[in-house]
């Protein structure tokens, strides 16, 4: 039965586990021997005082009232199935007898838990009113020191061996408390200090304790954003009262002097970074010429770190040495500053390196003197810039002179300052030849004319010009002009821009002139459709009336002539409308011979009539053209019958012939007639030009617009009384090759 009991105990209830077998076990043999005795007695005194103790017992343990209950209840349980498997006489009225047993023990049980738990509370209180008693009994015998060491702010801590707070003052800072002061008493340092002072004192204290040597230290605490330092001096102490070791901490409040050495420190590391970042190499010294600053850039030039070159003498550095190094204290001490000494100063390599410095005087807050120092910088690198200046500014110089554009300075009076290659092509004078004179010699005041302002900069002014050349032609100026200050004189001048747009001006007059020609084209084309219908009705009157007249009739000689006029009139709307009309085109291969073969019947009439010879020469081997062949016959006919009209009477011929030109064929018109003056060759292509007394003058336009389509182009050479030839250039088409 004890066993089973046990062993259920163990197994049922988890708080138990871990608890001996044996101690379990001589529990279990009491309750059984104290359940015996009130059966065989009835009285309850042993049960009484076995859940006394046992009560007392668990609590000590930790274990709950719950968990004892269940333990009984195991064994009530084990007990009934024991009765209810045995065959003993009467044993329902024992198992009532120990139903009620256990239940008479569970009140016993829960009685003596509680009994338990008061007795343990007022130990407990018993034990907190002594230790405040004997705190207050503390406090009250160290009240006069308390007294007299409150007076001082400082913070003051007194720990015996164990580290357990004999005493502290009431100034003891609240940043470095945990609990008030009259309760810190007899308490372990690191329930009464705050974290950052408990750490250090286990530490400090075992320290001083061990070696009996007094110790610094710096805490830091933070409450919420509020941050203080303090500077803690933990020392042994004995005497007087004390048994055993001892050792007092104090706590002295640093804050202000912390932030005045933090502010200190950004400051010098602000000052730092400025000398560091300075351009110039700084280097100073102490009253005895050694080095004590050495800024980055003279580590630079120089190849020594700072710390290869503090504390050593200057002189060891200059070129000359101490001599050199006594003649420039020697002067600053007669005027402080020394500006612009040309000196040379020996770098890591060895070599001495050439440096232009300014030296001064350096003197304390009250004026003391306590140094020099040097701020030097690398007449190599000055040496350098100045020869990239240079080569800069000769080549903007030269980009400038080989400018096509005319470039000229002026200085205040106007005069000539600089001329470049662009102005001596403009003028035809050179730079030697210009220097020094007037602009208005050049410019003449006459000949220019300013333009309106436009988005111009300040001080900047525009103005076209019209120079007049030998050939009697004249050259136009586009003039910008911007006014400019000597910047080493400080005399103020103008820079001229001149650019040459005669041949713009040109273009621009040949557009207008264009524009002004598409604006008549279009009349004409509009005028010819309105009067093409009217012309064609009447035509075909005149070819009805012309049957009724007979030869001999005088009359029929002026209805002759009227007809030829109408049919005038006709050609010239046909020549209108083709003019106006857009130039479509239908390209194929096309040989040149068999367009030529084609077009030569429409113009043999004329030829025999004019008494001029027709001959062609087209290659056999010569490639297509890609070209649209009733365009191009057109062009042929056109220049045929210009060719033969050309020709004075017989006598002279007209040859069409054709050649390949790399990827282009060249098919030729060429006469023996009188030719084209120079005056006229200009203006043939021009709509509306002719100088004959019958045509439109838009045969050669229309020509022109036709071959442009083709992506061609058509030339003319002419030379008077010899003859003409047109040339018309065609893409050869490559497939047929």
């Amino acid at each position: 039965m004890l066993d089973d009991w046990v062993t259920g105990i163990q197994r049922e209830i988890p708080a138990y586990v871990g608890m001996e077998a044996m101690g379990i076990h001589a529990q279990v043999s009491r309750h059984l021997a104290a359940l015996r005795h009130y059966w065989d007695h009835g009285t309850q005194n042993l049960m009484f005082d076995f859940y006394s103790e046992l009560a007392r017992r668990r609590l000590s343990e930790q274990i709950r009232l719950t968990d004892v209950s269940r333990a009984v209840a195991v064994g009530e349980r084990l007990l009934l199935e024991r009765l209810a498997a045995s065959r003993l006489p009467g044993k329902e009225t024992f198992r009532e007898l120990v139903v009620d047993t256990f239940r008479e023990g569970s009140y016993i049980l829960l009685e003596c838990y509680q009994t338990a738990v008061e007795e343990r509370a007022a130990s407990a209180q018993a034990k907190i009113a002594a230790t405040e008693a004997d705190a207050a009994r503390t406090w009250e015998e160290y009240g006069l020191l308390n007294q007299i060491l409150s007076g001082i702010d400082v913070g003051i801590v007194l720990l015996d061996a164990q580290l357990k707070v004999v005493w502290l003052n009431a100034t003891m800072p609240k940043e470095l408390l945990r609990v008030r002061p009259e309760l810190a008493v007899g308490r372990p340092c690191q329930e009464v200090l705050a974290h950052e002072a408990a750490e250090c004192s286990r530490c400090s204290v075992c320290y001083v304790l061990q070696d009996a040597k007094p110790m610094r230290q710096l805490v830091r605490t933070q409450a919420g954003e509020r941050k203080r330092d303090f500077l803690k001096i933990t020392r042994p102490i004995s005497g007087g009262q004390l048994t055993g070791r001892h050792a007092i901490e104090i706590y002295l409040d640093i804050t202000a002097q912390q932030d005045t050495l933090r502010a200190l420190a950004r400051t010098q590391e602000l000052v730092k970074n400025i000398f560091n970042s300075s351009v110039n190499g700084i280097i100073s010294t102490d009253l005895k010429g050694r080095i004590t600053l050495f800024n980055r850039t003279a580590e630079r030039i120089f190849g020594f770190t700072e710390g290869e070159v503090l504390r050593k003498p200057v002189a060891d550095f200059y070129q000359r040495g101490k001599a050199e190094a006594g003649r420039v204290m020697r002067m600053l001490l007669k005027r402080e500053v020394w500006p612009d000494v040309e000196t040379a100063f020996k770098a890591k390599s060895g070599e001495f390196v050439p440096i232009r410095v300014t030296f001064s005087l350096l003197k304390d807050e009250q004026g003391k003197l306590i140094g020099t120092m040097g701020f030097c910088n690398d007449l190599r690198v000055e040496e350098a810039l100045k020869k990239e200046v240079a080569s800069r500014d000769q080549y903007l110089l030269s980009i400038l002179q080989s400018s096509m554009d005319g470039l000229i300075t002026l200085d205040a009076r106007e005069r000539i300052a600089s001329w470049n290659r662009g102005a001596s092509a403009i003028f035809g004078v050179e730079a030697k030849d210009a220097l020094g004179h007037p602009i208005e010699e050049f410019l003449p005041a006459d000949s220019i004319q300013e333009m309106p302002s436009g988005q111009e900069p300040a001080g900047t002014r525009r103005f076209e010009a019209r120079i007049p050349q030998a050939c009697d032609c004249y050259t136009d100026l586009l003039v910008t002009r911007t006014e400019i200050q000597d910047p080493i004189a400080g005399e103020p001048g103008a820079s001229l821009v001149l650019k040459e747009v005669t041949e713009l001006k040109r273009l621009q007059r040949e557009l207008s002139q264009a524009e002004h020609l598409a604006e008549i084209g279009r009349l004409a084309a509009s005028v010819a459709h309105e009067i093409k219908n009217p012309i064609a009705g009447l035509k075909g009157a005149m070819e009805m009336m012309r049957g009724v007249h007979v030869p001999g009739d005088p009359r029929f000689a002026l209805f002759q002539e009227a007809f030829q006029q109408l049919k005038r009139l006709d050609s010239l709307v046909k020549d209108l409308l083709a003019f106006a009309k857009p130039v479509i085109l239908r390209r194929e291969s096309l040989p040149l011979a068999l367009v030529v073969e084609s077009s030569l019947p429409f113009v043999q009439e004329s030829a025999a009539d004019a008494g001029v010879a027709l001959s062609q020469f087209i290659p056999g081997d010569l490639p297509n053209a890609l070209a649209d062949p009733q365009q191009i016959q057109q062009v042929l006919v056109n220049l045929i019958l210009n060719a033969i009209q050309a020709v004075p009477a017989p006598g002279g011929s007209v040859r069409v012939s054709a050649r390949q030109c790399g990827g282009e064929l060249a098919l030729e018109v060429t006469d023996t007639g009188t030719g084209i003056p120079p005056q006229t060759l200009k203006q043939i292509f021009r709509p509306f030009f002719t100088t004959k007394h019958i045509g439109t003058g838009l045969g050669l336009s229309i020509v022109q617009r036709i071959i442009n389509a083709h992506g061609g182009r058509i030339e003319v050479a002419s030379r008077v009384g010899k003859g003409t030839t047109f040339t018309v250039y065609l893409p050869a088409d490559a497939r047929s090759a």
